[in-house]
């Protein structure tokens, strides 16, 4: 993944998730739907050598390093979140554990 900048927390999170999925995508190209879990994107995230997030902190203004762990849990925030937050294209899609995203727009664990 190369270096991209976000202006927000939230925005970086969708940009890994959409990062990951055309990873899928590449691997699978024949599949009509890509559904994965939440482990399957750690797992994707933890077989890189280095992933980090550089955060804006305002109080030191400036650039903070963020960890594999940090990342996993703001992405398990993000993509917790109450349905009524979600935009109308994110809809529930109950998976095998617990639930799954898919490429057409089911973005909740």
């Amino acid at each position: 993944m190369s270096p991209s900048d976000r202006n927000t927390v939230s925005a970086a999170m969708d940009a890994i998730a959409d990062y990951f999925e055309q990873h899928l995508q590449r691997e699978n190209a024949r599949a009509g739907q890509i559904q994965y879990s939440a482990e399957d994107l750690f797992q994707f995230i933890d077989g890189h050598k280095e992933f980090v997030a550089l955060v804006f902190e305002p109080a030191h203004n400036s650039y903070m390093p963020r960890d594999k762990e940090w990342i996993k849990e703001r992405l398990l925030a993000h993509f917790s979140r109450p349905a009524a937050q979600d935009p109308p294209q994110y809809r529930r899609n109950q998976g095998p554990r617990g639930g799954s995203y898919s490429r057409g727009g089911n973005r909740r664990w």
